[in-house]
């Protein structure tokens, strides 16, 4: 497979001798994520022209950063002074409790426009998990079968995301990929296995995701609106997880454990160059610039995952 032309930047972390990871980036070239303290608890972060920013928590130990919009609002999950962990928002550096949203936890994925959705738990299970649309102060359920779980939504207030997950002691296992808008639900189908996992979706309404296939293997596909197709790759076992609105798609080869990127749905994938001294690597999200979040990972002086942009 070829190394894409590529340059890996790794962010600085709270403490260098941990890790970090980086989940999202903006338009702006605003970078969020996680990062370790000396203590070995996790901080949702965000980095701005390279510097680090902790976002705190909301009152308990631990917080995670999952997006960024472009208007700069960052969403994830905190723990509370309880221990419970809830879906949060931070707007000016301000964190803002979303609440439990009628579960035990729960957390926020994405954000775009005046939407946050995300994913609640009735039980700690896969089963448990139900989808959410927040919409200013108004909420809804997505109607969707148990074990759903909302990834993330465009401009436009299209969600998307995963119905029908359950157990790993509970086979078949026959999970969908679907759209949501405006109350209206739709599977989009799978490469002709029994399951499929919706990640991305752009702001023309494509989505990027992972099926099974008829004959058995994994895969990275692009659903256009209408029809799901897979994306050509080398890798056994790729994943698509995000796009932008030129078409580049990131995602990671499993089998060699290395970010990449398709330029466009019909192109072949390309690794991402590791960082000097880096081993692995994952790519999360890219931003409509092409700038690429993810993480890679270490084994001198120890193992640890340190933040990465490719640019």
């Amino acid at each position: 497979m070829p190394t894409a032309k590529r340059t890996a930047e790794v962010l600085p972390g709270l403490d260098d001798s941990r890790s970090t990871t980086a989940y999202d980036v903006n338009s702006a070239g605003v970078v969020v994520g996680s990062a370790e303290l000396a203590n070995g608890d996790w901080h949702a972060v965000r980095w701005v022209d390279g510097r680090i920013e902790d976002l705190g928590t909301l009152g308990g130990r631990t917080s995670q950063a999952q997006a960024i919009d472009e208007r700069g609002r960052i969403v994830g999950t905190a723990q509370a002074a309880d221990g419970s962990s809830h879906a949060v928002a931070w707007v000016d550096g301000k964190i803002q409790d979303l609440g439990l949203t009628g579960g035990i936890f729960s957390i926020a994925f994405d954000t775009a426009g005046d939407r946050i959705v995300g994913v609640y738990h009735v039980t700690d299970s896969f089963t448990g998990r139900r989808a959410f649309v927040r919409t200013g102060n108004t909420e809804v359920t997505i109607d969707a079968p148990p074990g759903a779980s909302a990834a993330a939504v465009n401009e436009a207030g299209t969600v998307t995301g995963t119905y029908g997950f359950k157990e790993w002691t509970d086979p078949p296992f026959v999970n969908q990929a679907f759209v949501w808008h405006d109350g209206v639900l739709r599977s989009l189908g799978t490469l002709g296995g029994p399951t499929s996992v919706a990640n991305g979706i752009n702001d023309l309404g494509q989505v990027v995701g992972t099926s099974w296939t008829a004959d058995g293997q994994f895969a990275a596909f692009f659903w256009d609106g209408t029809t799901m197709r897979r994306l050509a790759t080398s890798s056994a076992s790729p994943t698509a997880q995000s796009l932008n609105d030129s078409g580049l798609v990131i995602g990671t080869d499993g089998t060699g454990s290395r970010a990449m990127i398709w330029p466009s749905p019909t192109a072949g994938s390309q690794l991402l160059p590791l960082p000097d001294g880096a081993v692995s690597s994952v790519a999360i999200n890219v931003n409509d610039a092409g700038v690429i979040a993810g993480q890679a990972n270490f084994v001198s002086p120890s193992w640890h995952g340190r933040a990465v942009v490719w640019r």
